[in-house]
């Protein structure tokens, strides 16, 4: 029993890193990470073409209209005579020359509704980044602290498993009860099990962070984190009513379906300077098919609007508007119920935070060298080890988990608000 005491102490007090550095990892910073999303990507380069495409239908709508310029030969030329005149071998040709020109400024309306498309576009580049940003960041600090709660779980899993191995020889000895190394074996699988759990998450997140950062390398991307710069951030002292004027400012979704109403009112503008006719003027020449050979005159075409005068595309341009100033509206009003959310989220989270004694978690590391030399003096059982290192995975989770909870709430916070608060 003596030798038995003497393993067990020996696999229990071994204290060894989980997670040691592995030479496919990569360690990356929160700004590092940015910084690289930045340049590479894929939805962003693919939006910053769709902005200069945009750009290039302002320069497509300030294009004049073609001339055009229309020729009449005759194919079978024979000799003959119009208006008392030889035709000569050449016979009958004409020409017409015609140029469009547009009325009530159509051109500059293009012009402007290109314009306002430009204004949706970088909007839209915005709110990609934004919403990309917010889900690179969560996942940034989920990794961080799943990490941190694997490390508690591996340590936990290292000394059972030298445990069973110790009390495997044993048991085959015949100097401790099969039931106990079954109770081991028993709380080594759960524990592997939650183990795998917590790493199937971290895999997650590591999918969308290489997503996002076009990482296409088989490394592990493990962040750095200031533990104690981010446990100094606080909520504390924001006013509601200031970060709603932020939140209307830098909102790059409000400022889109401002964009929309304006291109709205673009198109209408537009479409009442189409229910005016263009009018097309031009040059003719007749050699010999009019009444007078060598024929000149200047032509003048323009549709007469007496059925069509663009009403439909004039509602249509109506109804966009007030659907424009409706969506605005919504998007204001969600606007205003998420900073309010978000805010009491981060104080709630905040508050939890600090009822946390900062020296709980190292007291209870602590608490666990008594528990281990109590428990090779067999002052405790096996239940009532293994219960303390039941209660003390579950308060290192939890504690773990409030940290990324209260973290995630400054994130969204940042994301509803349109700019960094915290």
């Amino acid at each position: 029993m003596k030798t038995l005491l003497v393993l067990v102490g020996g696999f229990l007090l071994l204290n060894q890193s989980v997670y040691a550095q592995k030479a496919d990892t990569l360690k990356l910073s929160l700004s590092e990470a940015e910084q690289q999303f930045s340049q590479k990507n894929f939805l962003l380069l693919a939006q910053k073409f769709g902005i200069e495409a945009s750009k290039a239908a302002i320069v497509q709508a300030s294009l004049l209209p073609n001339p055009t310029i229309n020729l009449e030969q005759t194919v079978i030329s024979r000799a003959t005579i119009a208006n008392d005149a030889p035709i000569g071998a050449y016979g009958q040709r004409a020409i017409q020359i015609q140029q469009l020109i547009q009325v009530a400024g159509k051109r500059n309306k293009q012009i402007a509704l290109a314009r306002a498309g430009v204004e949706i576009s970088q909007f839209q580049f915005s709110e990609i980044i934004r919403e990309l940003l917010f889900q690179l960041r969560g996942s940034f600090y989920q990794i961080h602290f799943l990490q941190k709660t694997l490390m508690t779980y591996n340590q936990e899993i290292q000394k059972i498993t030298g445990l069973v191995n110790a009390y495997q020889e044993q048991v085959e000895k015949g100097n401790i009860p099969e039931k106990e190394l079954i109770r081991l074996q028993s709380f080594l699988i759960t524990l592997e099990g939650e183990a795998s759990n917590f790493r199937n998450q971290v895999t997650d997140s590591q999918t969308v962070i290489k997503i996002l950062l076009a990482n296409r390398d088989n490394t592990f991307l493990e962040p750095m984190v200031d533990d104690t710069q981010i446990d100094n951030l606080s909520p504390t002292g924001m006013n509601l009513a200031d970060l709603l004027a932020d939140a209307t400012q830098n909102r790059p979704d409000l400022k889109l379906q401002q964009a929309n109403t304006q291109y709205a009112v673009a198109n209408l503008n537009l479409q009442r300077a189409l229910a005016i006719p263009d009018v097309t003027v031009g040059y003719s020449y007749d050699r010999a098919g009019s009444y007078v050979n060598n024929y000149h005159a200047l032509t003048v075409t323009m549709a007469l609007p007496f059925f069509n005068k663009n009403q439909g595309n004039i509602r249509i341009a109506e109804n966009q508007i007030e659907a424009s100033k409706q969506y605005f509206s919504n998007t204001q009003n969600q606007l205003e119920n998420e900073v309010l959310q978000a805010l009491s989220k981060a104080t709630e989270n905040e508050r939890l935070f600090r009822r946390i004694n900062k020296k709980f978690q190292a007291n209870f590391e602590k608490l666990i060298t008594g528990v281990l030399e109590n428990y090779q003096k067999r002052n405790l059982t096996l239940i009532e080890f293994t219960d303390f290192l039941e209660s003390y995975k579950n308060t290192v989770s939890e504690i773990n988990t409030l940290q990324n909870n209260r973290i995630q709430a400054f994130e969204n916070l940042n994301f509803v608000v349109g700019k960094k608060v915290l």
